[in-house]
Formats: C-alpha cells, structure tokens, sequence
C-alpha cells in the first residue's frame, strides 16, 4: 500500500519577511493556506508596540525567545512567558511590550472554516507528524536537530506536513502546530 504525501522542509532562511499592517513590526511567513484560512508566521518584537487587528480571526501567540512579552487588552497587562501559548481573537489588538529583543510564533485561522492548536514538545525517538484529519501540521524546530526522511530539519526550519505522514526523531524541541477544517 502507497501513502500519497505532501510534505516539505522549510528552511528558516526562505521565510518572506512583511511589515505587519500597521506598520508597528515585523513577520517572517512560513506557510499560508489558500484565501488566508490559516498562516504560520514568526514576528519580531523589538519593543513596544500595538498588534494589528484581524476581524474574523482567531490567533495563538507563541513566544519562542529569550524574553517574555506583556499584552495589554486594555485592562491589566498580562505577562507572557516563554513557550506558553496564548489565544486570543483577532479583533483584539492589544499594546505589546518586550522585555527584550525576542521572536514570538504566530498561527492565525479564518474562525469560520479553521481552528487551530499549538504545542511545545520534546521529539527524542522516532514519532509521526500526520495530517490525516487536518489541513495542515506544522513542526517548528526551536532547538536540536530533527531527522526525516526528507532531510534533517534544522533550528529555526519547519516541516509542513499537509497530507499523509512523516517520521521524525531528535533529539529536538519542537512547536507542532495543527490546523482543523470546521467546514
């Protein structure tokens, strides 16, 4: 039996780096799906500075730097450690202050069709990144090294995994995002 699938390797160094439309920061894209269902993107937080708003939309935010970020919706600051991911709607756009130069990850879904999970794990021997039941699955690698049959998968890279599955071993310590179809 023959699994058909559609994965690929995205080199840290292939991301297309935007201004984010307000002009307050910056977003490197690492894989978007048609008619913006869903994007995975790293943005760059250097200081202060006011999120854009994205009616409609659903977002997790992901610091995966050195230095923690306090988001303000306009109540009471909340401060955002490392690796904890954080969901909010897109119409929120709060003031956000880093504690220093860091990068955050960032998976946004059109609610209407999309939904989506992120997670911080520890890859040691061999486990499956499969799409089977979703759109799409994406391994970011944040340190370590990952081993696919596709080529090693470096920090900073991602897999994309968006049809059938793939067999990874570390050691590594990876975000896995998953993206579901509500349709």
């Amino acid at each position: 039996m023959t699994t058909v699938r559609e994965a690929r390797i995205i080199p840290r160094s292939d991301r297309r780096t935007t201004p984010w439309a307000n002009g307050a920061g910056t977003t490197a894209e690492i894989a978007a799906g048609a008619a913006f269902r869903w994007r995975f993107s790293v943005a760059t937080l250097d200081a202060g500075s006011t999120f854009s708003p994205f009616p409609e939309v659903d977002r997790i935010f992901t610091v995966i730097g050195d230095h923690p970020v306090s988001l303000d919706f306009g109540d009471v600051p909340t401060l955002i450690p490392s690796l904890s991911p954080t969901a909010f709607a897109g119409e929120r756009s709060p003031d956000c202050v880093a504690e220093g130069p860091t990068e955050a990850f960032n998976v946004m879904v059109r609610r209407t069709t999309t939904a989506a999970s992120v997670g911080i794990v520890d890859i040691g021997a061999a486990h499956d990144v499969d799409a089977h039941g979703r759109l799409a699955v994406l391994v970011l690698v944040l340190g370590g090294r990952l081993t696919t049959d596709l080529g090693p998968v470096e920090p900073g890279d991602g897999l994309l995994v968006e049809r059938g599955l793939v067999r990874v071993s570390g050691p590594a310590s990876v975000v896995i995002a998953e993206i579901l179809d509500r349709t």
